[in-house]
């Protein structure tokens, strides 16, 4: 069964019990209420009337022998003005009768009152009876109070109850299925939401969301399908990764494995002229330099997916007088002027990863044409801050977002000339991450690029 019937049906189980005991019981009460009031009542007029019947009888017998006009005489002074209905008994011989009930013999006790319901037609009466003795002689007294109209009356009370519970029953109905479709809104939404997320669709989120425990199952639900949108984009993002990973690789060996198959075919063949064949050479040493390249590039690649990284305590000038060195061979090739400004400090890095990012870094300022590069840094609060500066051809505005993919190349014919394959950044910036670090590029495009590196050191 649905939560929406369970809910609607368990309030009109609970409307009906509610308005059909509190119905029973306030009918109930005010009967018992207005007959015990009755009853008292009639007692009291009862004992009233068997003492001044009493006086009176006493009065009355001084002298005489109790006859039936005697105590017909003694019961009209007694009753005087009032009409209460009574009858007098001597010895269980009826002397005076103006009741609607019969008498009944035996039902007097001496001293108490006792009474009874009884009904005549379509009225009911409450029948008191008690006696006395005087002299030899027993006097029944019995008296009636006619409780008919607080009977009709308590029947028009119950059927005025029947009316109101009918009309609060079908409000009630109907507020109680106004109420469980509101209540049971959320899990609709919820239950449509899950089963699209179920058939693919995980951008499904609840957007009308109540200020209750429905609202914070539905807050948990939008967070949890964003979370798995989060890792579904990401993993989609993996996959067009790797796909356009794989194509650029097999593109970019392609080229070069051509070039070498055809030259060393023709070597081979000894096809060629020999003012050619030292040509043929260089064109396969030169690829093969790029495939070198972008093979160890690819190795540095993956060996970084395992995310895990050694980190030591390196002086910052040490690895600077290193970089320095590395690339000063092919800085006086290219005609660039490199400067170097760097704190004497220490910071907790993977020496040769790190180094590798620098390198890169000047390497690519060198394949994009500058000739003045610039490496600083600078310690504030809690980070270090490398830069790398150069006046190369830049990097357009539309490019930005794609230089840290992997095969991107912004000047594919500069960079092929210069054994690039597009992977320098890409590796740098894994690097940068792996070691809790980001990096910001600012390119001007025929002006210069500025690449910074920021790195956190607050738990070092």
């Amino acid at each position: 069964m649905k939560i929406f019937m369970k809910l609607y049906l368990g309030m009109i189980t609970l409307l009906v019990f509610a308005l059909l005991t509190s119905s029973f019981f306030v009918v109930k009460t005010t009967l018992e209420q207005n007959l015990r009031h009755e009853t008292d009542s009639g007692m009291e007029r009862h004992n009233m009337m068997i003492n001044s019947f009493h006086t009176n009888l006493l009065l009355a017998t001084r002298d005489k022998a109790p006859t039936k006009n005697l105590i017909e005489k003694v019961v009209r002074l007694t009753k005087g003005t009032s009409n209460i209905p009574c009858i007098v008994a001597m010895d269980d011989e009826v002397m005076y009768s103006d009741t609607a009930t019969d008498y009944e013999p035996g039902k007097a006790e001496r001293e108490y009152v006792t009474y009874k319901s009884k009904t005549v037609g379509e009225a009911t009466y409450i029948v008191y009876y008690s006696y006395f003795s005087l002299g030899n002689i027993k006097y029944t007294f019995v008296t009636e109070s006619d409780i008919s109209a607080i009977l009709d009356e308590n029947n028009l009370l119950r059927d005025r109850f029947l009316i109101i519970y009918f009309l609060v029953l079908l409000s009630g109905t109907v507020i109680a299925l106004i109420y469980s479709i509101r209540l049971t809104r959320p899990v609709r939404r919820l239950r449509n939401a899950t089963e699209k997320m179920v058939k693919g669709d995980y951008s499904a989120r609840i957007t009308k969301i109540p200020k209750d425990e429905f609202g914070q199952l539905s807050e948990a639900y939008n967070e949890m399908a964003e979370t798995i949108q989060d890792k579904v984009d990401e993993l989609n993002h993996s996959v067009k990764q790797k796909e356009d990973f794989i194509a650029a690789f097999a593109h970019e060996t392609k080229t070069p494995m051509t070039s070498i198959i055809g030259y060393a075919d023709l070597l081979y063949q000894d096809r060629l002229p020999e003012e050619k064949k030292k040509e043929a050479a260089f064109v396969m040493l030169n690829e093969g330099l790029r495939l070198q390249a972008l093979s160890r590039k690819l190795l540095d690649i993956v060996a970084l997916e395992k995310n895990k990284i050694f980190k030591e305590e390196t002086s910052l000038t040490e690895m600077v007088d290193d970089i320095e060195k590395t690339l000063q061979v092919k800085a006086e090739e290219k005609h660039v002027d490199i400067q170097y400004d760097m704190p004497d400090d220490y910071l907790y890095l993977d020496y040769d990863l790190f180094k590798t990012v620098i390198v890169n870094l000047i390497d690519n300022s060198i394949k994009a044409g500058a000739t003045k590069i610039s490496l600083s840094g600078q310690r504030l609060k809690n980070q270090f801050i490398f830069a790398v500066s150069d006046n190369g051809m830049g990097i357009p505005e539309e490019e930005l977002g794609r230089v840290k993919d992997a095969f991107y190349m912004v000047d594919k014919s500069r960079s092929r000339a210069e054994h690039g394959a597009g992977l320098g950044l890409a590796l740098s910036d894994k690097i940068i991450r792996l070691h809790n670090g980001k990096m910001d590029i600012d390119s001007i495009y025929g002006e210069g690029t500025t690449i910074r590196i920021i790195l956190e050191t607050e738990e070092e």
